[in-house]
């Protein structure tokens, strides 16, 4: 009889435990929101101790509350595309600005995929877009054009894209005709890229050139490029080495 009593008891004791800690989860989903002016005030002392100087650049989006966890999106004034996120959780305040603000991550990416989403537009050609720096590595001139949207005809991205056409000596002046109208029309898009990295694609064997430029795009210098890798030649000319171009062949599968 006693031993039943203190199994009831013990059973009561567990269902009150669980109760009042389900009931303060409950309690505390429910309160949560109530406090994000309070949590505003926070992070806006955060924000004020530790990026003082670019506060005035910055507006709050509006904080969101899940899981006991608060969330704000600090925008950039002039380009929304630039932003990081402030996260108060467990009464401490994380940040992912160096990465996505001082590093420009969102922004670079949101460049990147705009002018993917033009080529394909205007030229159903599909392209890989990569700025080679983070935002805090350009002049301060360069810097100011990419948070206004103003890279037409600026080097200062790298393209890749892909052609298909046979890799024989027989077919090089097509290889080099087909490349040179493809980077003529991109060009006409006023995008203009610094490094070009171009897949030869044939009966599932692609050749990759790396490092091409402007300059080694032109007509009769890429010949020579292109016919050295085909004819396994290029040890005879310091065209590639010069041009610090390189270049791979890969078959389907490879890694």
């Amino acid at each position: 009889m006693k031993q039943q009593k203190k199994l009831m008891l013990g059973m009561t004791i567990l269902f009150l435990i669980t109760f009042i800690f389900l009931g303060t989860i409950v309690v505390t989903e429910k309160l949560g929101p109530l406090y994000k002016d309070k949590i505003k005030e926070k992070m806006n002392d955060y924000l004020t101790k530790n990026y003082k100087d670019e506060k005035d650049n910055l507006k709050f989006e509006k904080i969101t509350y899940q899981a006991q966890v608060y969330k704000a999106k600090l925008v950039n004034k002039e380009n929304p595309n630039l932003y990081f996120t402030m996260t108060y959780k467990n009464k401490k305040i994380t940040d992912t600005y160096k990465k996505d603000y001082l590093k420009g991550n969102t922004i670079l990416r949101s460049l990147e995929e705009k002018i993917e989403k033009r080529i394909k537009k205007n030229l159903n050609l599909k392209t890989t877009i990569t700025f080679p720096m983070t935002l805090n590595k350009y002049s301060e001139k360069t810097k100011e054009k990419i948070i206004n949207n103003d890279i037409d005809n600026l080097n200062i991205y790298n393209i890749e894209l892909s052609i298909n056409g046979k890799l024989s000596e027989d077919n090089i002046e097509n290889l080099v005709n087909s490349i040179n109208t493809t980077i003529i029309n991109i060009n006409n898009l006023n995008i203009t890229p610094n490094y070009y990295k171009i897949n030869i694609i044939n009966k599932g064997k692609t050749l990759t050139i790396k490092n091409l430029t402007n300059n080694t795009l032109e007509k009769q210098t890429l010949l020579q490029i292109i016919n050295y890798i085909i004819m396994d030649n290029e040890g005879t000319n310091n065209i590639l080495k010069d041009n610090n171009i390189s270049y791979e062949y890969r078959q389907y599968g490879d890694e």
